[in-house]
Parts: structure tokens; C-alpha cells; sequence
């Protein structure tokens, strides 16, 4: 009846059932046994202990008795009783995990907890698979400090039994030991979600949010624990006392302290506990006063120590600090929260060693808990151990993958050890996370700057931005950032909010200034940079660009001031040099300007601008092969740079080499190949080089996008006269100067160009327009004169180089064309000082000696002219001409057998020169002798039968012979010819006279003297044929004529041929 009643849960019934039985049959150990059994399943564990004994007493081999025995010992505290109760049941029954199971607990109950495991785990060995086996496992690998251990046990237990409240509590103190403190009270809140009444999850959870300083929460957890359990005096005074500290009501504290050492409820726990919730109020001092009478009341307590050591820790009492985790260690050597003191207390005084040694120890103890981790790979970064550290991050990542704080330190590690790509990816796995802060991107946006990926880094601080506040420093290089990304809106935005949040900084005025300056707006700028120099009067990146700024506003002074204050600064400050330079080229102080370049360049000759601005000055100043040199340098820091090609390709033009600037100029690549410049002093390098067609083509292509360009226009008139094109030329300069109506040199080359295309008239016309506003220009006026000349102008081409010999000075060609315009306007007295003037610096100009001798002969000067023609024919030997001239000037001047050779060889070159035998054959009669003169003239009148001079010199030769028949037939066609020749008429009249025919010869020198009236001769003659033709009154008048002019002297000779004719003509042929 009574396991009947057992079976139903009916307790009462089946106790009296079997109380019956036992009345009947009180030896009956079964009996027994189950009566103890219903008692036990009431919790009437004494009385069962009766009843089992009893059993036992009539079976002592009753196992069953015997295993419910101990357990209901240990159910009420005999555990030192129970323990050889249940030795004898494993010692009988070896397999029976009951047995086990409880006399591991009973080990656990005192506190020998490795032969509790080793009981514990023989009944899981035999099957025991309750989750209580697993609990008590738990607590005890948590007691051995094998939190690990603990932690799997607990685990375990929560899987066979996910509603065992107890499984969840051991979980959250092994968490806590494990300093998992999130973790432990999310168990503490299933274990409360499973069963709301208990009290020591209530407890804990209140500790923990009072731990973490979550007051609030604590409050609330401990008024739940004092609901359940209100006569929990401890639990009411940590609750009261708590309440008072947030209110900072001294005086309620000091009264429940007193009341608590009035009423002897002082407690380790209760000060430690108390402790601990002033350490999180951060009332260290006041934390420290109750860990110390937490020791008086127990100085054993390894975590009260340790505690004590935190509070020290707080006070920054580094060394009294040390003392107490290390008396911790002394009571507890396996306090992990110990050695994690000893590492924080010895990083704070700088030995990383000793806090690498500690950490090393506290990760040991709990390789599975992630904080030592990170701490020690911090303690390994600060030694500069950095792949220790990254190994002890990894450790830690291992253990919680998504670790934010490991991946961020891992990532600073690795930014240390300069792996840069990788520090960057730990950085984004701890921005990535949920629970990432700020500082994952600052440090991903610090690991691009310094990476030079200034945009990442922007983008990054940006997003840290996102996450909270940035710190000072952070902000400067995210500000620096943006500088260097340009960004300069956004840097102008961001300087503004943080003088907004932290007030002036030079720094910042700094970044502010330049991102005023690279947007232009110069006068913002310098008030910002002023103003950081009044913060920092020695921040000379302000002075530098400050120096920068007032070159953009043209204050070249004062921005030579700023570099200087650099400079005196850093002497080595090659960029301040370079600089002072460029204001001193824009003062077109370009002496000292190459000197600072210099100096700059001799600080480091690897700056192309440098090198570029030197060049350039020098080629201002004409320093061409230095110039060279310095544009050589630049280009071999930059060899394509467009810029430095361009001026190289100038310097080359400026000293002639053409060539080499053709090979630069085809050096320079798209687009500045097709820059207008580029294009025309490219051209105009072909054309000094002679290749007229390729700078032909250039210069057109440059026309078609630009026709109303002069220069073009002129170049393309040099190319076309280069190639002889003036009239194209002449051209392409009237459209220059359609375009540039006032260019004088336009204008100039026009007038040249025109007269070189022969069109002299519009020459003289431009070159006028010219002269009339530039007066002295000594060339034009030559050109002018040229043009004169041309046209045979030769009076107003004398007076042009007349006028041009007063601006233009020993110019032997300008003297050499004055004196042929002298001369050939027939101003040959001028024309000689002028020839003279030219021999003397040219004398081995043979046409010059011929003109002058022209001039002179010209002039009757017939010895100095034959003297000049002398020096003619010594240069001009085969010059008939020439011999000619200078054989008449011989004769002129009455040298005749000298002229006869120069005759000679004339006639020996030229047979039929009429003239030299003309000439020769009068000589010949002057000299007398009258055969070769005959032979003269004969060979002279064969090559012109019917020349006035020849004939008549025939006539004067048979005059001479006393031919007068042939001689008067002769004269008369002479007359014909040439019937104003006043020498034949005389000589005509005098053989009329001869030959007796006087009226004929009275009247050819009527014709005579009508010409002229002074003619002693002629008149004589008159008088004479008048006489003897009867006219006597007209001859006495003739005769008075004659007297008056004082006589004929040669009148004798003329008689004296005449009686000669008369008296041949009267005596008859024999």
C-alpha cells in the first residue's frame, strides 16, 4: 500500500503506510528503507538518516539504504559523515554514479575540491547525466581557479538542462572571475527570467551593475533581493548605504556604518562590496578606507587585497599598490585580477618589462580571456616588441574574433612595424563592428595619411566623426588631410568649427590660411596667418606662406622680410630660398635673384623649379651657356617637362643654335607641341635652319587659327624672302601691318622687303611714313636711298645717304653709295671725297677707282684721274673699258706715249673698237706721226664710215697732208653729220680759205662767229677772204676785229700752207 502510495506523490499516506508495516514487522530493513525515503522526499532528512540507520541495522548490505544515507548527509551538512557512508557504496558498487556524484559533492562542501572533480568525474564516467553533476563540476573547477574548465562545465550543465536557474548563476560567476562581466549578468538574467525568487541572482547582478557603476541598476536588483529575502541585513545595508553614497549624504553613510558595527554586522564582504561600489562612484579615497577594514576583518582575503590594490591604483600610489597585489599573490597565486594589477601598476611607472612578465602570467592563468591579451601586446607595443604584440593581439582575436579593441591594436602595432596595407585592414575590422568607437577609424584615417591616401583619410575621419568626438590631435590631421586633398571649402568649414569648439590654435589659423590662399582669396589668408604668427610668434610655416600670400599681392618686399625670417630660422630651408628668389625676379632684381638660386640650389639641387627659374633669370640676363647648363639640370630631374623644353628650345634660338632648338622643339609632346608659341618659335628655328618648307607650313596652320596676328604675318614674310619670294613677302607684311598699322619695325621691313620685290616707289613711300616719326634711323634712310637709286633718282638718293651718314657711322657701304649718287647726279666735286673716303677702307674696289677717275677726268683733272684709273686697271686688267678710259685720261693729260700701250692692248682684245682707233689715231697726229694716225682713222672709219668725230679727224689728217680737195669733200659730209660741230665749220672755212674760194669761206665764218664774236682767228680769216673777194670796207672792219682782239698768232703757219697751195696749183704737171 505504501508504494502505492509513493508512486503518487502522496507522501503523508505512504509514510503511515509504511509505519503500519513497520509495526507488524519492525525488522524489516526494506521497510525501513522506504520510510526513509518518504521522509527524505519531504526534506526530512534527520528523521531519514534514522530510518536508513535502522535499515542498515537489520541489512547491513542494503545498498540502496546505505547510498540514501549519504545523500541525506550531505543534504544536512554531514559531509565528513557521509563521505565513508558513500566510500562503501562505491567500494561495493563501482558503477554507481550516485555514489560518486555525492560523495564529490560532499568533497566540494569541504573545500577539497580536486577529490571532488575526480568523484565528479568517475560518476559522469558511469553515466551520471543530471545537469547538478555538471554544476558541481563547475564550482569546482571555478574554486582551483580553472575557469575555463568551470566555464565548459557550466555550459554543459545549461545544455542538458536549459531551465536550471543554479547552472546559470555558476555560469555567471565563473564569468566573473573571468572578468566577463556583460556576459555574466546577461546569465544572471536567465537564471532570473527561470526563477524570479532567487535571491542570490539578485544579489549578484545588483554587485555587478554596482561594479560596472550602473547605480541605478543596482538599486533596483538589491530592493528585488530584499523583497525575497528581507531579513538579509547585509544585503539592507549594502542597499541603504549605496543609496546614501549617490546622494552623497556623508552623514546617513557614517550612521549605517555605525550601525552596522553597532549591531556586529560587519562583514568582509559587506566592506569589500562597499568598497567596490565607492570605486565605481570614483570615491577612491573613501573606496581605500573600506578595503582596509575589509582586511582588518580579514587580512587572508586574496581579493580583497587585490582590490586594495585598485584603490591604490586610482590614488596613482603606484608603489603601495604593488605591495597589495602582490600580498594578493602571496595569499592566492593563481589571482588573475592580481597580476593584472601588478601589469597596470608597472605600465603606469614606465616598466613594460615587469608588465609584460605580469600579463604573460595573468594569460596563463586564463588563456581564454581576452583582456590580458590586449594588454599584454600593448605592453609589447610601449617595449617595441611589435610582432610580440601582434601575436598577443591575434591571441586575443582568436578568442573573440570581432574584438574591436584587438583589432585596433593590432592594427597600431603593425602601422609601427611600417605594414601600413595591414594595419589598415585591422583598422577596418574594428571600425566594422557594432561596437566599434571612433577611434578605429582615426586610426584607419592616421594609417592613410601616413600612406599619403590623404582622400581615405578624409573619408575616414569623416566617418569617425560619425561615432563620437575627435580628439584635438585627431582633428589637426584630419585639417591636414583635407589640405593635402585640397579640399579647401571643406578645410575653411572644419578650421571654423574647431576654433568653434577648442578656441584659436596657430595650427589651424595655419591650415585655414593656405586654404584661403589656394582659393585666391589672398587678403583672408594673410589676416590668418598674422594671427597664428601673434599665437606662435615662431611657427614659420606661417611666415612661409605669409611670404607666399604677398607675392600673390605683389608686396615683393614684405615677402622678402617673411623668407628671410625663415631662412634666419633654417638656413637649410631651400624652399624659403627658392622664394626670396622668385620676389626678387619679379623686383627684376635678377643679379641677386641668381645668387639666392644658387644658394637655394647648393641646399638641394633636386628641385626642378628651382633649377627652371634659374635658367630662366639667366636667360633674362643674356647669360645664355649658363642658362643651358641650369635648363640641362632641370631636365634631367624631369626630362618630358613641357616647360623646361620650351625654354631650352629659346635659350638655343638666342645663341644661334637653331638646330639644336629644331631637335627640342620636336622633344615637346601634345597638347603644349600645339601651343600657339611653341608653334612659331619652333617655326622660326626651322627657318633660321633653311627649312623653309616645314616652317612654311607651321606658320600657316598658326595663321589659320590666328590671321590677324602680326608676328605670324611677319614670319611668313621672312620664310617667303629667305626663298627669294619677295613679292610674297612684300605681301604677308602688308597684312602685319593691317593688324599692327603703328609697328615701326613692321613698317621698316615692309619698306626693305618692297624694295627688294623692286617695287621702289611703294619702298620709298613705307620707308618715308617711317622716317617721318623716326627721323635718325640711319638704316632707312639707306634703304630709302637704295630705293632712290633704283629708280636713278641719284639727287634724292644722295641726299638719303647724306642723311643716313649723320645717324649711321663708318658704314663703307652707305660712303660707297653716297659717292656713286654724287657722281651720278653730276655732282662730281661732292662724289670724290666721298670714293676717297671709301678707298681708304676699301682700297681693292676697282669700280670705286674708275669712278673717281671719271669724276676727276670729269673735272679736267686729268693727272690725278689717269692716276686713279691706273689703279683700276691694276685690279681690272682685261677691262677694256677701263684701258680705254684710262688710255683718254693718259692723253687728256698729255702723256701720250703712255697711252699708246693701254690703246695697244685694247685694240689687241677688241680690233673693231672704232673709239680707241679714234682715239689712237689722234694721239698718232699729235705726236706727228701722220701714217699711223691715217691708219687710225682708216680702222676707225671702217667700223663707223659715217662718224662726224672719225670723219673729221680724217679731214684734220688730210688737212695736215695738204689734201685740201679730199679734205673740203670730206668735211662738207662731216657738216652734214654734225652741222652744229663748230670745229669742222672752222676747219671747213679754213680750207675754203686756202683753196682761195673766199666768199664761200667769208661765210661759213659769218656762222662762226656768230657763235662766237671772241674768235681772233676767225676773224682774221674774214677779213682776209673779204679782201680778196673785193669787199674792202667789210674787210677793213674785219681787220679792226682782229687787231682788237690782239692778232692771230697762227696765222704764219696758216699763209705759209696757203702760198704752198697756190703756188702748187699754178705750176703745170711736168
Amino acid at each position: 500500500m505504501g508504494m502505492a502510495f509513493l508512486k503518487k506523490d502522496q507522501y503523508d499516506r505512504a509514510y503511515y503506510a509504511f509505519k503500519e508495516g513497520l509495526r507488524v514487522d519492525p525488522e524489516n530493513s526494506e521497510l525501513w528503507f522506504q520510510t526513509g525515503y518518504v521522509l527524505a522526499k519531504q526534506e526530512r532528512h534527520r528523521d531519514a538518516i534514522k530510518m536508513y540507520r535502522n535499515a542498515l541495522k537489520y541489512d547491513p548490505d542494503n545498498l540502496n539504504a546505505e547510498l540514501r544515507l549519504g545523500i541525506s548527509m550531505h543534504e544536512v551538512g554531514m559531509y565528513k559523515e557521509a563521505i565513508p557512508v558513500l566510500t562503501r557504496v562505491v567500494d561495493r558498487e563501482s558503477d554507481n554514479p550516485q555514489g560518486w556524484m555525492y560523495r564529490g559533492a560532499c568533497f566540494l562542501a569541504l573545500a577539497k575540491f580536486k577529490d571532488a572533480l575526480s568523484d565528479l568525474d568517475m560518476a559522469i564516467d558511469w553515466g551520471a547525466d543530471q545537469a547538478e553533476v555538471w554544476v558541481l563540476k563547475g564550482y569546482s573547477h571555478v574554486q582551483l581557479g580553472e575557469y575555463q574548465d568551470g566555464l565548459d562545465a557550466y555550459s554543459f550543465a545549461i545544455e542538458i538542462n536549459p531551465d536550471d536557474p543554479v547552472a546559470f548563476f555558476g555560469l555567471a560567476n565563473t564569468l566573473v572571475h573571468l572578468e566577463e562581466r556583460d556576459q555574466a549578468i546577461d546569465a544572471l538574467k536567465k537564471a532570473l527570467k527561470i526563477d524570479q525568487e532567487y535571491a542570490d541572482a539578485w544579489r549578484m547582478i545588483a554587485d555587478l551593475y554596482a561594479d560596472l557603476g550602473d547605480i541605478s541598476q543596482a538599486i533596483g536588483a538589491y530592493e528585488q533581493a530584499l523583497k525575497i529575502e528581507p531579513w538579509d541585513l547585509e544585503t539592507r545595508y549594502t542597499y541603504s548605504i549605496l543609496k546614501a553614497e549617490c546622494s552623497d549624504d556623508k552623514s546617513t553613510v557614517t550612521d549605517i556604518l555605525n550601525q552596522i558595527v553597532n549591531e556586529g554586522q560587519e562583514s568582509v564582504t559587506f566592506y569589500n562590496n562597499h568598497g567596490l561600489t565607492l570605486m565605481h562612484l570614483k570615491k577612491y579615497d573613501s573606496a581605500l578606507q573600506a578595503f582596509n577594514r575589509a582586511l582588518q576583518l580579514g587580512p587572508d582575503n586574496s581579493s580583497v587585497w587585490h582590490n586594495h590594490g585598485a584603490a591604490l591604483y586610482k590614488l596613482k600610489w603606484y608603489k603601495d599598490s604593488m605591495k597589495s597585489f602582490q600580498q594578493s599573490l602571496k595569499l592566492n597565486p593563481k589571482n588573475f585580477n592580481a597580476w593584472i594589477g601588478i601589469g597596470m601598476v608597472a605600465t603606469a611607472q614606465y616598466e613594460f618589462s615587469r608588465a609584460a612578465a605580469a600579463y604573460t602570467h595573468a594569460t596563463q592563468l586564463n588563456p581564454k580571456k581576452v583582456n590580458p591579451w590586449i594588454m599584454l601586446g600593448d605592453t609589447q607595443t610601449e617595449r617595441g616588441q611589435y610582432q610580440d604584440a601582434i601575436a598577443a593581439y591575434e591571441k586575443a582575436l582568436e578568442l573573440d574574433p570581432e574584438n574591436t579593441v584587438a583589432w585596433n591594436q593590432r592594427g597600431l602595432a603593425l602601422r609601427l612595424l611600417d605594414s601600413h596595407p595591414a594595419a589598415l585592414e585591422s583598422f577596418e575590422h574594428a571600425a566594422e563592428a557594432k561596437s566599434s568607437r571612433p577611434e578605429s577609424w582615426l586610426n584607419h584615417a592616421i594609417t592613410s595619411f601616413e600612406l599619403g591616401e590623404y582622400d581615405q583619410s578624409v573619408v575616414s575621419f569623416e566617418r569617425a566623426c560619425k561615432r563620437g568626438p575627435i580628439p584635438v590631435d585627431s582633428w589637426l590631421i584630419y585639417l591636414n588631410a583635407l589640405a593635402y586633398e585640397h579640399e579647401n571649402n571643406k578645410v575653411i568649414k572644419a578650421c571654423e568649427r574647431f576654433i568653434e569648439l577648442f578656441g584659436p590654435d596657430a595650427e589651424v589659423l595655419f591650415l585655414l590660411g593656405v586654404a584661403q590662399y589656394e582659393l585666391k582669396q589672398y587678403e583672408a589668408a594673410l589676416h590668418h596667418f598674422r594671427e597664428a604668427l601673434k599665437l606662435d610668434k615662431d611657427h614659420y610655416d606661417s611666415f612661409f606662406w605669409e611670404g607666399l600670400t604677398l607675392l600673390e599681392l605683389f608686396q615683393f618686399h614684405e615677402a622678402i622680410t617673411c623668407f628671410e625670417q625663415v631662412e634666419d630660422n633654417n638656413p637649410e630651408d631651400y624652399q624659403a630660398w627658392f622664394y626670396h628668389a622668385k620676389a626678387l625676379v619679379s623686383l627684376k632684381e635678377l643679379q641677386k635673384a641668381e645668387f639666392i638660386l644658387k644658394h637655394s640650389l647648393a641646399i638641394n639641387d633636386q628641385l626642378f623649379e628651382a633649377w627652371y627659374l634659374l635658367a630662366d633669370v639667366q636667360n633674362s640676363r643674356k647669360s645664355f651657356s649658363d642658362a643651358l647648363q641650369s635648363i640641362g639640370k632641370a631636365l634631367e630631374l624631369s626630362p618630358s617637362n613641357a616647360d623646361s623644353l620650351i625654354i631650352k628650345a629659346r635659350i638655343q634660338a638666342s645663341i644661334g643654335s637653331y638646330r639644336g632648338a629644331c631637335q627640342t622643339y620636336a622633344l615637346i609632346t601634345e597638347p603644349q607641341s600645339n601651343d600657339a608659341m611653341v608653334l612659331f618659335g619652333y617655326a622660326r628655328a626651322l627657318y633660321h635652319t633653311g627649312q623653309f618648307r616645314e616652317a612654311y607650313t607651321k606658320v600657316t596652320r598658326l595663321l589659320s587659327r590666328d590671321e590677324k596676328n602680326p608676328e605670324l604675318w611677319k614670319l611668313k614674310a621672312e620664310i617667303e624672302r629667305a626663298q627669294g619670294l619677295f613679292e610674297e613677302a612684300a605681301n604677308a607684311l602688308s597684312e602685319a601691318c593691317k593688324y599692327a598699322p603703328n609697328n615701326k619695325k613692321l613698317l621698316s621691313l615692309q619698306g626693305i622687303v618692297l624694295y627688294e620685290a623692286e617695287k621702289y616707289s611703294e619702298a620709298i613711300d613705307i620707308l618715308g611714313r617711317v622716317l617721318s616719326s623716326d627721323p635718325q634711323n640711319g638704316e632707312l634712310w639707306k634703304r630709302k636711298g637704295a630705293a632712290h637709286e633704283a629708280l636713278m633718282q641719284y639727287e634724292l638718293a644722295s641726299e638719303c645717304y647724306e642723311k643716313a651718314s649723320e645717324f649711321v657711322q663708318e658704314d663703307p657701304d652707305l660712303i660707297r653709295r653716297l659717292g656713286i649718287s654724287l657722281y651720278r647726279s653730276g655732282k662730281c666735286a661732292l662724289s670724290i671725297p666721298r670714293l676717297e673716303q671709301y678707298l681708304e677702307v676699301v682700297p681693292d674696289d676697282p669700280e670705286i677707282w674708275e669712278m673717281k677717275g671719271k669724276a676727276l677726268y670729269n673735272q679736267g683733272q686729268f693727272s690725278p684721274a689717269s692716276a686713279a684709273l691706273s689703279q683700276a686697271v691694276l685690279l681690272k686688267p682685261v677691262d677694256t673699258d677701263l684701258l680705254f678710259r684710262y688710255a683718254q685720261s693718259l692723253f687728256k693729260s698729255g702723256e701720250l706715249d703712255s697711252a699708246i700701250p693701254s690703246l695697244d692692248q685694247v685694240l689687241e682684245k677688241d680690233p673693231d673698237n672704232a673709239k680707241a682707233w679714234q682715239l689712237k689715231a689722234e694721239i698718232e697726229q699729235s705726236l706727228g706721226r701722220e701714217e699711223a694716225a691715217a691708219h687710225a682713222v682708216e680702222e676707225a672709219l671702217r667700223q663707223i664710215p659715217d662718224d662726224p668725230v672719225l670723219l673729221l679727224s680724217r679731214v684734220k689728217t688730210l688737212y695736215d697732208s695738204d689734201t685740201y680737195s679730199e679734205a673740203l669733200s670730206l668735211i662738207r659730209r662731216v657738216i652734214d653729220k654734225a652741222p652744229e660741230n663748230n670745229e669742222a665749220w672752222l676747219l671747213y672755212a679754213e680750207l675754203l680759205w686756202i683753196t682761195a674760194d673766199h666768199d664761200a669761206a667769208a661765210a661759213a665764218l659769218e656762222r662762226i662767229l656768230a657763235a662766237d664774236d671772241s674768235n681772233a682767228h676767225a676773224w682774221f680769216l674774214k677779213a682776209d677772204s673779204l679782201q680778196n673777194a673785193g669787199r674792202f670796207e667789210e674787210a677793213a672792219v674785219a681787220h679792226e676785229r682782229t687787231f682788237s682782239l690782239g692778232g692771230d698768232p697762227s696765222i704764219g703757219l696758216l699763209l705759209s700752207r696757203k702760198m704752198r697751195y697756190l703756188q702748187q696749183k699754178n705750176t703745170p704737171a711736168s
